[in-house]
Formats: structure tokens, C-alpha cells, sequence
């Protein structure tokens, strides 16, 4: 076993260590009829087993990526791609036998096709663009390819998510959203033979920034493939210069491989082929980050909760043997005198969540404003653009003469791309100047008077709880390890697997702050929005509209001039731009994610109100049962609460060893 290997199994050690413990409190819980807590911690029990390292290998096509992979991997898994994909993930996971299963993207409507097994040979066939290279209006009807293999590095749960290359458009709805909130670690894979980096190499750094990741480990391919040491050496310290700065690993989360060599050496047994390729260090650097750095993260995240789940049973305890020792008339005389309160705590709940809907829809409304406004300034902009634009590939009437058609059509694609361009700068500005500071103040307003409000909500719940059982429940805020929760955090942290789960590169102490949440949230929103009004903006979308358009076919065949025939395709795609519905669907997008935090609230004020029905039922069933039963319950209550100091001492020295890891 290497050293990396023993790292992995360190943080796996731990991690089931915890989980272990985690059962225990289940047990705890379920015998304190704990119903609603019990439910979430056997979702975050599971989310601990199952929960592993998803890495992310992003780059431009043409880069080395497949090769790079394959060579983390040791074996030649992934095809080299000879040309273009189109936007299909492939996700590489552990298997005992090779299996390749194929997902098809959701229909609009109707329900979902299942996965179906394809022979991991034949996976070419379905990802890569097959009529010669027209990208014309062609869409994938796949979203992701996953493959199980018996890989080393899989089995230590690490996952290798491949991304389409950086130059195919739809990468940014595809990965963007769907993935970079859930990854881990980002492996971003540059060549030395021409480390920029490139304009799209920029937009997808600058996104990862956006969305929390800051420690982007950057592998410059193919360093050996220049000869000259002198050449070599100028080469590295451009590489440091250019991309130190991007990484909050600094010099150490810089790499120069040459991933062709590393990959033959491990499937012909190279030792020193390996050495040479530089791979070891960077398996090395991921290993590190992974298990200690993230795995700590993992491992640090899962016991908040779970500590919190011990404090409320440490709450529910007197309770229970207060209403035990409370004989059976008066208790159900007081469970009586509450109903009244318990409809006041689901109207106060209908109240918060309704603030959130109302929220949500002026939000709504706003971003589509916004949207429409940004759409009319740009659209204003197109006519200087296009006037102060030189083609770099202009008709030539002599040459063109014979193919005036494929020539226009030449200069189509590079007006419109050029524009594209221009387009999804001013849009990438926006978002970060604009949409991202609008979202971010609107939210904090928002999250400051939910507090107020769900605060209020807590002290009426206890006053409840307190009128039922008849004992002194806790302060409002629930305090775990120095750590204060809000009350809103306390509803959402309760509902395990929610958003604040979910965000693979957010902080250990973003789940006990709204504040800190919003850092990993607004991101999210605002890459939301952009990814939305740039969808079908993409220049293989806009071409053949943009061709299709008799005005431009005329124009084509009488004039083959080139300064008119770019006027034209500026003018029509000012058309196609202006025509665009994309403020309904960038308004509709972030209101789908604020629409995640209102059901979570709602779930989580609805299941804290549920608690207390379910306690003082349990209770009265039990009391029905008779004295015996009774006097046994309250001895059994004595034993929980050692065992939760049992556990609770065990999860102190388990957490003083993970801060050692």
C-alpha cells in the first residue's frame, strides 16, 4: 500500500468511525420516538457511507484531458477523442466489473427514459459528433456516460467526472450548474505548448472563482515533449506566473506532466518512465487534499449535525420524563389546551414560507426586468461591433467565385461568432457587477428577517412544549461546541441532504451562518442566470437561423461583398438576439432555486411542529399501557441519557483524532 493509498483509508477509517457512532444515536433516537430526527439522521447516515470524492477534469479539447485521465486511472479507460464531443459527462466511479450505463437528458414532458447498458467499447459511438463535423443545430439526447471500474484510485471512493472541452458551448449548462456545486476537487489540464490561458480557459477559471472553488489544481500536459531544458525551464516559470495567483495553492497546485508517458509507464510497469512524467505529484497533492483537507471538511460538516441531533434528544429527555410523571388526565387536558397554539405555530409557518413565495416572485420579476435590460443595451451595441469588426477571412471574388455560397456562409459563422463573443462578455460583466451583487443584497434582507422571524417561531414552539410538559426546555439557540445556530439554520441544517449540504466547496462553518451559506448560494444563482441567457446564443445555434433568412440569401447571392454581407448578418442577428425569450428563462431559473430554500423551510418549520404532536402521543401511549410500564420507561430514560454521554465522549476523542489527520 503507497502512501496515498494510506491517506484515503485514514479518512475512510474516520469516516466510518462516525458513522458508527451515528447508529448509536439512531438507536437513541428511535427510543425517544424521535420520528422526524430519526428520519433525517439515517439520510445523513447514509450520505456518510456513500459519500465519496467527486473530481473534476476540466480543459479545452485537444489538451491532453482523456489521456490525463487515463493515466490518474492507470488504465485506458476513456477513449482519446479524435474530435469534438458533444456535451456528455463521463463519470468515472468503482465497479467489480467494467460496466458502462448511459443516461438520456429529461424530456420536457412525459417521464424519464431509464439508463441503459452499453458496451464500454462502443461509448464512442454515443458522445462524439459523427457528421463530419457539423455542429449545426445538433443537440446530444444524452446528458452523462458512467462507468464502473475496478480502479485503485476508485475504490478509495474517488470519483473522476469528465467534462466536455471548454471550447463546446454548452459546457457551461451542462457542468456549470449540474456539477460544479457538488465537485470536490477541480483538475484543470492546460498544454505547455501554449499556456495562456485562452479566452474560454479564463471564463471557466473565472467561474470556478464564482461558484467557491479556490483551490484549482492546474496540470500543464505534454512538458516533456519540450525538448530543451532552457526551453523547459521558461515554460515553468511562465506557467507559475500565469497561474499561481488562480489558486489558493499557489505554487504547490501548479503541475507539469506529460500524462502519455506517466499512462504507458503504468500499463508497461515503467517505474522510472512514471518518475519522469511528473504524475506522482500530482496523485500526491490530490491524495493530500482529498483526504485530509477535504475528508476533514466531510467529516467536520457531518458531525455539526449530528452533534445537534444529541442536543435535542438531550432536550426531549426531561421532557419525556416530565410527561411521564404527569398523570394521564392532566396531560391530555394540557395536549388539549395546546391545539389552539400548535394552529398558531402552522399559520406562523404558512406566514414564513409565504414571505419566502412572495420572495421568490418579486425576485422573479426583477431578474426578468433586468434580464430584458440587459438584452436591449447589448442589442444596442451590436451595429458599433459589427461596423468596427475586420474579417479575417474575407470572400475573395476571384477565388470564391465558383462557391460565393460556402464563402458567405465562411464569414456568417465568423461575424456571429465574433458577436457571440462579444455578447457573452457583456453578460459574464453583468453577472458578476450586477446580477450577482442584486441577488446578494435581496437575499441578505430576506435572510435577516427570516431570522427575526423564525426565531419568533422557536420561542412560541417552546412555550409550547413547555405548557404540555410542564419542564423548561432550552434557549432558543441551539449551542454545539461554542458553535451558536440561528433559528433559521436550525431549521435547514435539520433536513438532511438539503442545499447547504450540497455544496461540495463550501466552508466547515457555512452551515451554522446564513452569511456563510449566501457565499456559496449567490454564486450558484448568479451562474444559474448567466448559463440560461446564454443558451441559445450559442453561434452553432444562431448560424443556421441566421443563414436561413431569405433577406440574407438574397442579399448572398446578388452582392457578394464582404462589408455588406457582415452588415447583414449583424442585422439579422440583432433579429435572432433581440427575438430571445431568455429573460423569462433566466427569471424562471433563479426563482427555481430560491424555490429550493421555501420547501426546505417548510419541511423543516412543519417537521418541528410534527415533533411535539409525536411526543406527546407517545407518551400518552405509553401511560395507557399502565403504572409498570410507566416506571419502566423513566428508568429506560436514565440509561438513554448515558448512553448519549457514551456516545458524545467517543464523538470528542473520534474529532480530536480527525483534527490531527
Amino acid at each position: 500500500m503507497n502512501s496515498n493509498d494510506r491517506q484515503y483509508q485514514l479518512f475512510q477509517q474516520k469516516r466510518n468511525a462516525l458513522a458508527v457512532l451515528v447508529k448509536q444515536q439512531i438507536d437513541v433516537l428511535h427510543s425517544l420516538n424521535m420520528t422526524e430526527t430519526e428520519a433525517n439522521i439515517r439520510k445523513l447516515e447514509e450520505r456518510i457511507l456513500t459519500d465519496g470524492f467527486k473530481v473534476l477534469v476540466v480543459g479545452e479539447f485537444k489538451r491532453g484531458k482523456s489521456t490525463f485521465i487515463n493515466a490518474l486511472l492507470r488504465q485506458e479507460v476513456l477513449p482519446a477523442y479524435s474530435t469534438p464531443t458533444t456535451a456528455i459527462i463521463n463519470e468515472v466511479k468503482w465497479g467489480d466489473k467494467q460496466k458502462a450505463m448511459l443516461y438520456h437528458k429529461k424530456p420536457a414532458s412525459g417521464s424519464p427514459r431509464p439508463p441503459q447498458e452499453i458496451p464500454v467499447d462502443k461509448i464512442e459511438e454515443y458522445v462524439v459528433i459523427k457528421d463530419s463535423g457539423k455542429k449545426e443545430g445538433k443537440e446530444s439526447p444524452y446528458e452523462k456516460v458512467e462507468l464502473f471500474w475496478p480502479l485503485e484510485l476508485c475504490r478509495n471512493g474517488v470519483e473522476i467526472i469528465d467534462s466536455p472541452g471548454l471550447n463546446e458551448n454548452e459546457v457551461r449548462q451542462q457542468v456549470t450548474v449540474d456539477y460544479l456545486s457538488r465537485v470536490d476537487a477541480v483538475l484543470f489540464v492546460l498544454s505547455c505548448e501554449q499556456l495562456g490561458p485562452s479566452i474560454s480557459e479564463q471564463k471557466m477559471i473565472e467561474l470556478l472563482s464564482n461558484c467557491g472553488h479556490e483551490d484549482i489544481f492546474f496540470i500543464c500536459n505534454r512538458f516533456n515533449d519540450i525538448r530543451r531544458k532552457e526551453e523547459q525551464e521558461r515554460v515553468r516559470q511562465h506557467g507559475l506566473s500565469q497561474f499561481s495567483n488562480l489558486t489558493k495553492q499557489g505554487t504547490k497546485g501548479i503541475f507539469f506532466i506529460t500524462a502519455v508517458d506517466a499512462l504507458e509507464g503504468y500499463l508497461e510497469n515503467d517505474v522510472n518512465r512514471i518518475k519522469a512524467s511528473g504524475i506522482e505529484l500530482v496523485e500526491q497533492a490530490l491524495a493530500t487534499f482529498l483526504a485530509k483537507e477535504r475528508g476533514r471538511v466531510k467529516i467536520v460538516r457531518s458531525e455539526k449535525v449530528f452533534r445537534m441531533s444529541i442536543e435535542e434528544s438531550r432536550k426531549i429527555i426531561p421532557q419525556r420524563e416530565s410527561m411521564l410523571r404527569t398523570d394521564l388526565q392532566t396531560l391530555e387536558k394540557r395536549y388539549a389546551d395546546a391545539q389552539e397554539s400548535l394552529r398558531s405555530l402552522e399559520k406562523e409557518r404558512e406566514s414564513i414560507v409565504r414571505r419566502i413565495s412572495n420572495f421568490r416572485e418579486d425576485i422573479k420579476e426583477l431578474v426578468r426586468g433586468k434580464s430584458r435590460q440587459l438584452l436591449n443595451q447589448v442589442g444596442d451595441k451590436i451595429d458599433d461591433w459589427v461596423s468596427e469588426y475586420t474579417i479575417q477571412e474575407s470572400i475573395i471574388l476571384w477565388k470564391d467565385v465558383f462557391k460565393m455560397e460556402a464563402a458567405a456562409k465562411r464569414v456568417v459563422e465568423e461575424v456571429t461568432q465574433y458577436l457571440s463573443s462579444k455578447v457573452e462578455k457583456e453578460f459574464t460583466q453583468w453577472q458578476r457587477q450586477e446580477l450577482q451583487p442584486f441577488l446578494g443584497s435581496r437575499l441578505d434582507d430576506l435572510f435577516k428577517e427570516l431570522e427575526d422571524k423564525a426565531g419568533n417561531f422557536f420561542s412560541d414552539l417552546d412555550r409550547v412544549r413547555v405548557e404540555i410538559s410542564g419542564t423548561k426546555v432550552s434557549k432558543l439557540d441551539v449551542q454545539v461546541e461554542d458553535t451558536k445556530i440561528s433559528p433559521i439554520n436550525r431549521i435547514l441544517s435539520g433536513i438532511a441532504g438539503f442545499v447547504l449540504m450540497d455544496y461540495g466547496s463550501a466552508a466547515i462553518g457555512g452551515l451554522f451562518g446564513y452569511k456563510e451559506m449566501l457565499k456559496s448560494l449567490i454564486p450558484q444563482l448568479a451562474t444559474v442566470g448567466i448559463t440560461y441567457l446564454l443558451v441559445g446564443l450559442n453561434p452553432w445555434i444562431l448560424v443556421p437561423a441566421i443563414l436561413a433568412s431569405s433577406s440574407l440569401q438574397a442579399f448572398i447571392k446578388v452582392n457578394g461583398i464582404n462589408d455588406k454581407v457582415k452588415q447583414q448578418v449583424g442585422k439579422e442577428y440583432k433579429i435572432q438576439f433581440q427575438a430571445s425569450n431568455q429573460p423569462d428563462e433566466v427569471a424562471n431559473a433563479v426563482a427555481a432555486k430560491i424555490k429550493e430554500i421555501e420547501d426546505g423551510v417548510d419541511r423543516g418549520l412543519g417537521s418541528e411542529i410534527q415533533s411535539v404532536r409525536t411526543q406527546v402521543n407517545s407518551i400518552l401511549a405509553e401511560k395507557q399501557k399502565g403504572q409498570v410500564n410507566v416506571d419502566q420507561k423513566i428508568q429506560e430514560l436514565k440509561l438513554l441519557s448515558d448512553r448519549l454521554n457514551a456516545i458524545d465522549g467517543e464523538l470528542n476523542e473520534l474529532m480530536r483524532q480527525v483534527a490531527q489527520m
